[in-house]
């Protein structure tokens, strides 16, 4: 039996069941084929080239995902917080090693499938296939906006937009990343912020 007494099941809880209604039996599964694990602020969960990438749901914390190119340079794809999905999905899916990187911005907790325990939990029940097609359409969707403000929005535009979707993530992550995000200069983003401050 799941530990409803728990902060962090009951808010997964709430999140799952936002979009299907899950039985206690269906919850109960879904927590005991997924794997806890904990990592440190700067830990690496996957590294670029050497692992596959498990299907990650984060209890508690940030985590970075982001590709590193020829050139060493880091360029950042996603943050993901509390109760969000993330990993490489084609290398989950595939089983091949990742093209990015995934790393802790703080204390971590997550819940990890590979993909024989994902495969296991999507066959015991219509409901998680029903789940996940819902979770891949919202980030697809997500996904397609994040391109249209990659292309169409102004720098500042992009930052009102992230401070929206990661409240309060600019006390935790360092300045140079959330720049790579937005796809601008850590001084250009310096000066943005200076420019909002003094509005």
């Amino acid at each position: 039996m799941i530990n409803k007494d728990s902060i962090q099941h009951t808010s997964i809880i709430n999140n799952l069941t936002k979009y299907v209604d899950f039985s206690e039996e269906e919850l109960d599964k879904f927590f005991e084929l997924g794997e806890t694990s904990f990592y440190k602020k700067n830990q690496t969960l996957v590294h670029k080239g050497k692992e596959s990438s498990p299907f990650i749901l984060i209890k508690k914390g940030c985590l970075m995902t982001s590709y590193i190119d020829e050139v060493d340079f880091r360029h950042v794809i996603q943050f993901g917080i509390d109760n969000w999905w993330t990993g490489d999905l084609n290398s989950f899916m595939n089983n091949v090693p990742s093209i990015y990187s995934i790393k802790a911005m703080t204390d971590v907790e997550v819940l990890t499938w590979n993909k024989v325990n994902f495969d296991l939990l999507c066959a015991s029940s219509p409901n998680f296939e029903k789940y996940f097609r819902i979770l891949f359409q919202n980030s697809l969707i997500s996904h397609q906006k994040r391109i249209i403000r990659n292309i169409s929005f102004s720098a500042e535009q992009k930052y009102l937009t992230f401070l929206k979707n990661y409240p309060r993530l600019e006390l935790i992550v360092p300045q140079k990343y959330i720049a790579s995000y937005l796809g601008i200069t850590p001084v250009f983003l310096s000066n943005l912020r200076k420019k909002l401050s003094g509005k």
